[in-house]
């Protein structure tokens, strides 16, 4: 087959081609650029700006005093933030575990491909389609130690319940982690089902011709492959998880005392019951460090299992 040879000025001309279009692509992203900018950038900016300050929304003057870093010093002295990091920590490997591990053998089940089984994935990610606040006030209801049929048929049963799952100091945080458990669980079902739908059956069924058993397959075959997938799922639950205020507020209200209050929880007070709004935009910048490092960390072990499997 013989070579086609471009003489100088048609390299050139090629050249100039390209480095044109790829102009034209940027002054096409531009616009889209400086709206993901005036919606996120200046936010943050400002934000880390208002931290420095000693600003609270009851002075009538609104004046603003700088004040450098004591923002962040008087969260790392504050006993009520260390509180709510331990919750918060609590919650999100609490829940996000629980979800995963859920969230995997579910996709597992509901992979066979019949009409049952699509009608019963339809109606198991109808939890994750409802609003957070009515996720909230329906288990409040279903829970109370007085009237909440969960109470009632426990009774029926012989067993004495709580007075109610969401007052108790020592089960109120286990009971807010299962009702983000019963809601987001969905979410990560259908991630590990696509996942799972995208893998290649020649493999496992090459494992099951030497003698492989079917949890050895799923194991040392199916997992490293859907790895990519569970990284994704795992990083899109940890942020949402820290983010947790909804149902806190409705159901429980960071009570009882502090039991449930996590970082994001604290923030609102911090800011709209305080009115210290310095102080809450310091608490939201250490909020948004710790998301950022996890999602560093779980990014930085996507590469690793990338490279270790090229």
């Amino acid at each position: 087959m013989s070579q086609v040879v471009l003489s100088q000025p048609q390299v050139k001309t090629a050249r100039r081609r390209i480095n044109n279009r790829e102009r034209t692509l940027l002054l096409m992203l531009a616009p889209i650029v400086l709206f993901v900018a005036a919606v996120s950038l200046y936010p943050l900016l400002n934000a880390f700006a208002l931290s420095l300050t000693e600003y609270k929304l009851t002075d009538p003057n609104q004046t603003r005093t700088f004040i450098g870093f004591q923002n962040y010093i008087d969260a790392f002295n504050d006993p009520a933030v260390t509180e709510t990091l331990l919750n918060t920590g609590v919650f999100v490997v609490g829940s996000v575990v629980s979800q995963v591990l859920l969230g995997m053998a579910l996709a597992v089940l509901m992979s066979a491909e019949s009409r049952f089984m699509r009608i019963v994935r339809g109606l198991a990610v109808i939890p994750m389609a409802i609003p957070p606040l009515v996720v909230g006030l329906v288990w409040k209801a279903l829970l109370n130690g007085d009237f909440g049929p969960v109470a009632y048929y426990l009774k029926l049963i012989g067993i004495n319940p709580p007075r109610g799952f969401l007052g108790e100091l020592n089960l109120a945080l286990p009971t807010i982690i299962l009702i983000d458990l019963w809601q987001w669980t969905p979410l990560l079902m259908v991630i590990f089902l696509a996942g799972l739908k995208s893998l290649p059956t020649e493999i496992n069924e090459a494992a099951y011709v030497d003698g492989a058993s079917r949890w050895q397959a799923f194991t040392r075959i199916t997992l490293p492959m859907l790895a990519p997938i569970i990284f994704i799922g795992v990083l899109l639950r940890t942020m949402n998880a820290f983010k947790i205020f909804d149902v806190i507020y409705v159901s429980t209200g960071g009570g009882p005392g502090n039991a449930t209050a996590v970082l994001n929880f604290y923030i609102y007070k911090v800011g709209l019951t305080f009115f210290d709004m310095g102080y809450a935009a310091a608490l939201a910048n250490i909020l948004l460090v710790m998301i950022g490092v996890c999602c560093a960390v779980y990014i930085i072990l996507l590469e690793r299992q990338k490279n270790s499997n090229s």
